[in-house]
């Protein structure tokens, strides 16, 4: 008898300990159902001029059926596209979280098309433990608009800067929002030297004196008074940076030295490094920051670009490293990390373009 009770004793003691061990460590939910997204006022339109304000959101929290650390994930993607192409935006521990909207505005880049309404969708992922598949939120939709950070560029065409050709219009690039600069080479050789600015380089929407009622300099242009309003160049033919600003509506304008790069060394023209005659290569300028040159270049022997006929300011191959530089040049590793010619000696086209870090080339005649 004692030998049962001892049994017995030794089950209720096993009992009472397996339900304690239960109390002691609570389960998780078989099946967890998503929290909401919060309210998100609709359109969402972003500008340059508030891209420090905040853009805020918020959620409901999700349910585990235990307390638990939960990690917060905010999501966005184009809408209708099943968070394909997500863009993770911010990772908290709260229930709500702001960014700003140029930091909104760069991941919306990414999706949609800057200076369009677009609809898209918000989501929040939460996050428990690697192991334990994530929760994701309802969906919270509404219309963005984000604005652009990079401009296409805008182009002059007129016998003042070249002639009435599409195909030799001057290209302006963009320096900020709305805002297009460039040196240019303008004629001034009779009245009819006019030009304006278009959208594109070919014949289509189109800027005439009349649109720029911020001012523009009048020793230098006037309203032609011609059929399209064109602009007359007042000024003496040469070089000049001029600035529009789509924006401000004005015309900016004076005049420069003219854009120069020259090459010099044992791998290019006569094969020799100097300023003497004869022992280096001018470069064409093309367009702002862009210069080519047709010219003998010597296999195994090293050259470098510089920004006047003299020592002072120079561009080795380094220089380029964040960009494309032309496999038929190499690093000569030298003392100033000149270029190399590796291609075969001959007649080639280089072109060095500054503002895209690029060197490029190829077989000249």
């Amino acid at each position: 008898m004692k030998k049962v009770n001892l049994i017995f004793l030794i089950f209720i003691t096993v009992f009472f300990a397996a339900c304690e061990a239960d109390k002691e460590n609570p389960k998780l939910l078989d099946s967890v159902v998503p929290n909401t997204m919060g309210t998100i006022t609709s359109p969402i339109v972003l500008s340059l001029d508030t891209k420090n304000d905040s853009v805020k959101f918020s959620w409901a929290e999700v349910d585990y059926g235990i307390p638990v650390a939960q990690a917060y994930t905010l999501q966005v993607d184009k809408a209708n596209n099943s968070f394909a192409s997500a863009q993770d935006l911010v990772t908290v521990n709260a229930l709500k979280a702001g960014l700003t909207q140029a930091e909104l505005n760069k991941a919306l880049l990414n999706i949609i098309e800057g200076g369009v309404a677009s609809p898209v969708e918000f989501r929040v992922k939460t996050v428990i433990n690697g192991s334990i598949d994530p929760v994701y939120s309802t969906i919270a939709t509404a219309t963005a608009t984000p604005y652009l950070t990079s401009f296409p560029p805008i182009y002059m065409i007129g016998k003042a800067t070249g002639g009435w050709d599409p195909a030799i219009a001057v290209e302006m690039l963009s320096t900020a929002p709305n805002v297009y600069s460039t040196i240019g080479y303008f004629i001034n050789t009779d009245a009819e030297c006019t030009f304006r600015f278009f959208k594109n380089a070919a014949w289509g929407d189109a800027w005439s004196a009349p649109y720029f009622t911020g001012g523009f300099p009048a020793t230098l242009l006037e309203n032609a008074g011609d059929g399209d309003s064109n602009f007359r160049f007042l000024g003496t033919t040469g070089y000049y940076r001029i600035t529009a600003n789509l924006s401000a509506k004005t015309v900016a304008m004076e005049a420069v030295d003219e854009p120069v790069m020259f090459m010099t060394g044992a791998g290019v023209g006569s094969g020799a490094w100097g300023w003497d005659p004869g022992q280096y290569v001018k470069m064409t300028w093309k367009k702002e920051g862009v210069w080519e040159a047709t010219t003998t270049f010597i296999y195994d022997n090293a050259f470098r670009f510089f920004a006047q006929a003299g020592w002072a300011t120079s561009y080795n191959y380094p220089y380029f490293a964040d960009g494309t530089v032309t496999p038929l040049l190499a690093n000569a590793d030298d003392g100033d990390k000149n270029f190399k010619v590796v291609a075969a000696s001959g007649t080639y086209k280089i072109t060095v373009n500054l503002p895209e870090l690029s060197v490029s080339m190829v077989p000249g005649k």
